[in-house]
């Protein structure tokens, strides 16, 4: 079924009109040819007015005029006819022969609107006969632009029925025998259109399949944002509780280690309380009694001053007159309270190192191949999955990683087709090049001294390969996965179907990204999720 364009479609996003002479700006966007130039001439650097993509990129210090870069923009030759056909639907409303009588019908050959009787007239004459008439009210300007004939580009009243791939023109069979008779390419204008229409078939599933693509990709993208501020909105969650938990710690810290000073201090308080009372009960004896022997001696002619003498005497002696009462010593807390400070430091600390495990990261390392490196590779799948483009060539097939190898990752691939004739050789390692530095004139030398290998249980000079890791490598099959990982002290471990094979490499460069060769092995690889090893 024909797509149906939309009245809004064939109008100019800057006159507001339909299309005269529709240019197809670099956006895919069209705009009239005039209102392009007038667009450019209104200000440097104009854009499309409908999503801002330029619409030429000046080089050097002379920019082209307005009219030349117009002028070389592509027609839209499709739009300019329906266009064209739009305008005659909605033309007059009369028979263009009788004149006088409302046209109900329409050749679709002809372009012509007729009455009821001037299309009988006209389904009756030999020459027309054939042609379809239809109903003014149920044609659309794209069936009525799809319907009319090619004419020769010379003569404008004849049918084409050749292209001039020379010349690129339609013409008739008179201009065939005698103008184009020399020229060297000249076809069925059948042949040619129905060239034309593969082609643009093509081209549209390409788009078609360019689109989803690209909507999956928006999808996946928008799954992502979703999925942050989610992850945000969790972790945030987690920091509040944990922090109030923390606060809480505090508080009770707080509370403890001044109830510990306070007891402390009360504690002696109290001690030195109770030795003053016992102190200030000897001062109060002492002091009654100094009254007694200060009042005896006002009476010293008296007899009985030797009896008090005697008396008073005896009395003092048995008082205990000493003004030292030992308290109880004073036990300085700090150490305690540092100790319990400490461990609620600590506790914290552990509290801190929860959450942070907590915390969950949005974006995991990934294993995404750099984008198609080499000639004779193709990447699907978002960039996880490579195929060689040919399996009778061994060049230029090397894939490497989008991003650095991060430390304590595993990196796998899996090996989805494997080249039968040859099951014996396997390239696997790392580089320090970034794929972005890495060019195929010279990839022999960029690899030379950044690069760590095995091939067939040979290694680089830095590397050593132990007898399992070369018994993995030698009974690949479809299915199998083999992996890369950097440990923490950038030893470079290999790994079979999940498992750690051994250290593969001593001492990796870092940052280092990781590469397969499709070079005899494998004819496809996929890339598998990455997962922590710790």
């Amino acid at each position: 079924m024909a797509a149906v364009i939309q009245i809004h479609e064939r109008e100019c996003a800057v006159c507001t009109n339909d299309f005269t002479t529709p240019k197809i700006l670099p956006c895919g966007h069209l705009l009239c040819r005039e209102c392009v130039i007038s667009w450019m001439d209104s200000k440097s650097n104009a854009g499309c007015p409908l999503c801002a993509c330029p619409i030429v990129e000046h080089q050097g210090n002379s920019p082209q005029s307005s009219v030349n870069v117009v002028d070389a923009l592509p027609t839209d030759y499709v739009m300019e006819a329906i266009v064209e056909s739009s305008r005659v639907l909605v033309k007059d409303d009369m028979c263009t022969i009788c004149e006088d009588v409302r046209a109900e019908y329409i050749c679709m050959q002809c372009v012509e609107k007729m009455c009821p009787s001037c299309m009988k007239i006209h389904k009756k004459m030999s020459i027309s006969r054939s042609h379809d008439v239809e109903s003014v009210s149920t044609v659309t300007p794209e069936r009525l632009a799809a319907s009319r004939p090619a004419l020769c580009a010379d003569h404008v009243t004849e049918k084409a029925e050749f292209f001039c791939v020379d010349h690129n023109l339609v013409i008739c069979t008179p201009c065939f025998s005698n103008i184009h008779c020399e020229c060297l390419d000249v076809k069925s204008l059948d042949k040619k259109l129905k060239s034309a229409e593969d082609a643009l078939g093509s081209l549209r599933e390409k788009l078609l399949k360019a689109e989803d693509n690209l909507k999956q990709a928006i999808v996946k993208l928008n799954a992502r944002v979703q999925t942050a501020n989610i992850t945000e909105q969790e972790n945030m969650a987690l920091v509040d509780k944990t922090c109030d938990r923390l606060q809480t710690m505090l508080d009770e810290c707080r509370k403890q280690v001044k109830k510990l000073i306070s007891d402390s201090v009360s504690k002696f308080k109290k001690s030195l309380s109770y030795v003053k009372i016992e102190l200030e009960k000897r001062l109060g004896t002492v002091t009654s009694h100094k009254h007694l022997v200060t009042r005896a001696t006002t009476v010293r002619p008296r007899h009985t001053l030797i009896h008090a003498a005697q008396t008073l005497t005896d009395r003092v002696n048995s008082l205990d007159l000493s003004d030292e009462l030992n308290a109880e010593a004073w036990v300085d807390p700090s150490p305690e309270i540092t100790k319990h400070c400490d461990d609620v430091v600590k506790e914290i600390h552990d509290e801190l190192m929860g959450i942070k495990r907590q915390i969950v990261v949005v974006e995991k390392p990934v294993f995404v191949f750099h984008e198609n490196f080499g000639t004779n590779i193709h990447l699907t799948n978002f960039g996880k999955t490579a195929r060689k483009a040919e399996r009778d060539k061994h060049s230029d097939s090397l894939v490497v990683s989008r991003d650095a190898m991060a430390v304590n990752v595993l990196y796998e691939v899996r090996m989805d087709e494997i080249n039968t004739q040859d099951k014996s050789n396997v390239v696997l390692g790392v580089t320090r090049v970034p794929p972005t530095q890495l060019h195929l004139p010279t990839l022999a030398y960029d690899l030379k001294e950044s690069v760590i290998l095995w091939k067939n249980g040979v290694s680089d000079k830095n590397g050593y390969l132990q007898s399992n890791i070369i018994k993995s490598l030698k009974f690949l099959k479809v299915g199998s996965r083999v992996g890369l990982l950097v440990d923490s002290s950038n030893n470079l471990h290999f790994y079979a179907d999940g498992d750690d094979q051994g250290v593969a490499a001593k001492d990796v460069p870092q940052p280092c990204f990781a590469i397969f060769d499709l070079y005899r092995n494998a004819i496809q690889v996929t890339a598998l999720p990455t997962s922590e090893r710790i």
